[in-house]
């Protein structure tokens, strides 16, 4: 079963992959093989280990032969994604535990003890701070504008705007804080307001117009291409965990 975390800077799936062709998104990847290792293929390398951590922008595919995996997925916009600049293969040791924190994390009750969990995986991985990277007050004030108005199909002109910044100098500052466009880290907060929808008791039709997507299949599409779950996987046996800020 597919089970999906929910935080508000990053989605934690607990699955098996489900997306075979090479592909790339914003968001920042630690991939850990629950049951054993799995291959990773990128366009320079094959690696088989237990954990990877994979940059914004990577081409990539995994293969995990059957067995699931644990893929975390980072708004790169958070610190997070400043310590995940490289293609890096975890320690043995340290997947291992993070395998193991995850099984004691299913067993408990999810949502009341993913904070604990979350701080023991970071731990693990060398990262101790989590936060957002944006520290202008104006981008903070666009990207707000951005999260209140995503059924609006608001643009890049709108949410500078907001901020009183020209469209050109707005997206400049974006790119140079978040360093992605704003275009791109729109479309990653499009699925997760879907997905929080979801988890609130929308239905995905529902949710999927209310964050933005012009149809559901719109969503279906773009959430295969970014976190490799098709329509089907949300439509049959998952479970869905909102968890409160970390």
């Amino acid at each position: 079963m597919t089970e999906i975390y929910l935080a508000e800077n990053h989605l934690l799936l607990k699955t098996g992959y489900g997306n075979p062709e090479m592909h790339s998104h914003s968001a920042c990847h630690v991939l850990v093989g629950l049951q054993g290792d799995m291959r990773v293929i990128t366009e320079k390398e094959t690696v088989m280990c237990r954990g990877a951590i994979l940059p914004s922008g990577m081409v990539h595919t995994v293969e995990s032969f059957g067995e699931p995996l644990l893929v975390f997925m980072f708004d790169i916009t958070s610190t997070v994604s400043e310590r995940m600049l490289s293609f890096t293969v975890l320690e043995e040791q340290a997947a291992e535990g993070v395998a193991m924190s995850y099984q004691m994390l299913a067993a408990g009750d999810p949502e009341k003890d993913y904070r604990r969990f979350f701080r023991e995986i970071m731990g693990r991985i060398g990262i101790k701070e989590v936060g957002s990277r944006i520290t202008d007050e104006r981008v903070l004030l666009a990207m707000r504008f951005a999260e209140e108005h995503l059924q609006d199909e608001v643009t890049a002109k709108e949410a500078a705007g907001a901020a009183c910044l020209s469209e050109s100098r707005f997206s400049h500052l974006f790119k140079e804080q978040a360093g992605i466009a704003f275009s791109s880290w729109l479309v990653f907060r499009r699925l997760f307001c879907a997905y929080m929808r979801v988890a609130d008791g929308e239905s995905i039709t529902d949710a999927s117009l209310a964050a933005g997507f012009s149809t559901p299949s719109h969503f279906a599409t773009v959430n295969k291409k970014m976190f490799g779950i098709t329509a089907r996987d949300l439509s049959g046996d998952y479970c869905l965990h909102r968890i409160a800020d970390i």
